[in-house]
């Protein structure tokens, strides 16, 4: 193993690397505060119904908040939108994304609506564990099991091609599999397509791939004004290494820990 000397060093793993980042803060003793669960769906349905708000707002936001559970939607895809295929720690979830160009237009809005669920232990765990139940395909009546992909739902479509021009082949025919997974939190995703459909009248014509996640590990504690270490302040950390919730405020932390470096 070959060792670098350093006077600083900028720790932005990414989202592949929030298991190294974790590994980092046990082997150090690092001090940490555990992070949210978040957990949702990948929603879609044609643009149409939303084109009034994103003439007003591309990556339009909307919230319902409760005691322990907030919902939001998130990193909404318009005109080119497909949900793209993630693969982590060996689990399959849903994210999505806009492609460019005219040729690849279908008409689509996709955003995933993603609850932050305050106040579960372990919530790394949990959070694994709710996602590997989505995986489970029943074989036969004597239920048993293989893992093999997350799924999709919808009372009246069939799923779009995704971003890698493959189908979805895991139906949920019904809100069963959802539910069992999910528990009393299924609930609140529903709700939150029940509310939007009162406003943006979707009716039936919807789906959503089943699961969306954003894993955070444990976050380190870090001084605010620099996002260094509280225990070694010549390391910083940015982006998902420090469970930044998107591409934006990952960026926004890499050029805010530059500039105090600079400064």
């Amino acid at each position: 193993m070959r060792k670098i000397k350093f006077d600083t060093c900028i720790v932005g793993t990414g989202k592949a690397g929030i298991d190294f980042s974790a590994k980092l803060a046990q082997k150090y003793n690092l001090p940490t505060e555990q992070k949210s669960v978040q957990l949702g769906v990948r929603f879609e349905a044609p643009q149409k119904y939303f084109q009034k708000l994103i003439d007003v707002s591309y990556d339009f936001k909307l919230y319902q908040k409760f005691d322990n559970v907030s919902l939001r939607s998130f990193c909404t895809n318009n005109n080119a939108a497909y949900v793209a295929v993630e693969n982590t720690y060996g689990d399959i979830s849903y994210n999505g994304h806009a492609k460019k160009g005219e040729e690849y237009r279908n008409d689509m809005t996709n955003f995933g609506i993603l609850m932050e669920i305050k106040g579960i232990e372990n919530p790394f765990e949990w959070c694994r564990e709710v996602v590997k139940k989505c995986q489970m395909q029943e074989l036969n009546p004597k239920r048993v099991y293989q893992y093999k992909t997350g799924g999709y739902y919808s009372p009246s479509r069939g799923p779009s091609r995704t971003s890698e021009d493959n189908v979805v082949d895991s139906m949920f025919t019904t809100l069963d599999k959802f539910k069992e997974a999910f528990g009393e939190y299924a609930d609140y995703i529903l709700n939150f397509i029940d509310q939007m459909n009162e406003v943006f009248e979707f009716g039936d014509d919807w789906g959503m791939y089943i699961p969306e996640v954003k894993y955070l590990s444990p976050e380190p504690l870090v001084n605010y004004d620099d996002l260094s270490l509280t225990e070694y302040p010549y390391v910083h950390f940015v982006g998902d290494a420090l469970s930044a919730r998107g591409i934006t405020v990952s960026g926004a932390q890499g050029i805010y820990v530059a500039e105090a470096l600079l400064s």
